[in-house]
């Protein structure tokens, strides 16, 4: 009875340290599976963040070059430094992880420390047991000196399973000091990481507080220019009223025509409807219309950056970009409208539907009226204007005789 009850404690002890070995591995393979996605998400994001930089810093060298350009220079390193702000903010995130990510290896390290040193103890006992028993010293006298074959059977047994708990339980403690040699060198590896990001953020810091520095002193030139900035002002408020006037009128000449179709306002018919859910599925998910551009002007009403008392009305938003950079439809439609204007160079509007996008100050067009674009399709290049591109974007929805420009950066996926 006591042999029976001594193979049963083993067996039920060997099935207990299966399960816990299988549960916590289960539960160190889940965690380190989302620790990965977090890293892999943090390092989407930093690399994001790096393009624009790039592109702003690039962008901004060539604004330097032109006199006459110190707006649009005051506009890029706005920019540069909302990015740097943004910058910073991940590179604390990023730290926060690692601390996080360190103290969930610290803690894995002292359980695997403890499951050792519990193995250790358990295989101690084990082998102490064996040798009281006579399992250890001679096998084959243990078995031999059964008083039947009944018990030589179970002696047997007991031999094979001693046998076998023995080689896993030098397997196990083998295994997690394997593991504790990895979760160590993940431990380091994070700390060096977390050093480095906490060097990086610090340069950065350094480097917003030049821009900072380097803006005040912008803004104080363009207001010793004050007065050659309000007459440009007052210039490109023209031609970007003389532009708004006819994007609306040719919009709503698009729509007389429709309307004097047999079918009626495309927008209104099944197949339009369609369209505009289609269009409306994809908000914040459009693809932007030049591949590499800043947000140099925002959508609506803002304080002109320099010139007090001047207040500026946007309908879309204005990107600064490569010149020459090539300019492609956010989404499938039909080209409703190709028009130029002089000083504002050439505008393509693309019908979806009960909604419209705009692109203008295009220096040349590629795609013709009634034309079908696909979404990511060329339809010009970007107008160059002192050694940069600049496009203007608009988004419109029309109901009715109701048609009101949308802010583009949110239906444009964000960068």
């Amino acid at each position: 009875m006591v042999r029976h009850a001594k193979h049963s404690e083993s067996s039920t002890w060997r099935s207990q340290a299966g399960a816990w070995v299988l549960a916590w591995l289960l539960c160190w393979a889940g965690f380190n599976g989302a620790h990965a996605q977090s890293k892999a998400e943090l390092q989407r994001q930093r690399d994001a963040i790096t393009a624009q930089l790039a592109t702003t810093e690039r962008l901004l060298t060539t604004a330097k070059k032109n006199r006459n350009n110190a707006v649009a220079e005051l506009q890029l390193v706005d920019q540069r430094i909302a990015l740097r702000e943004q910058l910073i903010r991940h590179h604390k995130q990023e730290i926060a992880s690692l601390e996080r990510e360190m103290a969930g290896t610290d803690s894995e390290i002292r359980t695997l420390e403890g499951h050792i040193a519990q193995l250790k103890d358990e295989y101690a006992r084990m082998i102490v047991q064996a040798y009281r028993m006579h399992l250890a010293q001679n096998p084959l006298l243990y078995l031999f000196s059964a008083e039947d074959f009944s018990q030589a059977a179970l002696r047997f047994q007991l031999l094979q399973s001693y046998a076998t708990l023995r080689k896993e339980q030098v397997d196990a403690i083998t295994r997690n000091q394997q593991q504790l040699t990895v979760e160590r060198t993940a431990l380091t590896t994070a700390r060096e990481r977390a050093g480095v990001v906490l060097a990086e953020m610090n340069t950065e810091r350094d480097r917003l507080a030049a821009d900072r520095s380097g803006r005040a002193a912008l803004v104080d030139k363009l207001k010793r220019e004050e007065s050659r900035l309000r007459e440009e002002q007052k210039k490109a408020e023209k031609e970007r009223n003389r532009l708004n006037n006819e994007i609306s009128r040719m919009i709503e000449k698009e729509l007389a025509a429709e309307r004097a179709t047999t079918s009626g306002e495309f927008a209104l018919t099944p197949a339009g409807k369609v369209v505009s859910e289609q269009f409306e599925k994809n908000k914040a998910l459009l693809a932007w219309p030049v591949k590499r551009g800043v947000v140099t002007g925002k959508f609506g009403r803002q304080n002109h950056p320099t010139l007090a008392g001047i207040v500026l009305d946007n309908n879309g938003i204005d990107l600064t970009t490569d010149a020459g950079a090539e300019v492609t439809a956010v989404f499938k439609g039909t080209v409703s409208s190709v028009f130029q204007l002089p000083g504002a160079g050439s505008t393509v509007i693309l019908s979806h539907g009960a909604y419209r996008t705009v692109y203008s100050n295009l220096e040349s067009v590629s795609v013709s009226k009634g034309a079908t674009v696909n979404a990511g399709a060329a339809i010009g290049r970007a107008r160059t204007v002192e050694g940069s591109g600049t496009v203007h974007f608009e988004v419109w929805h029309i109901d009715g005789s109701n048609k009101t420009p949308q802010n583009p950066q949110q239906w444009l996926t964000k960068k």
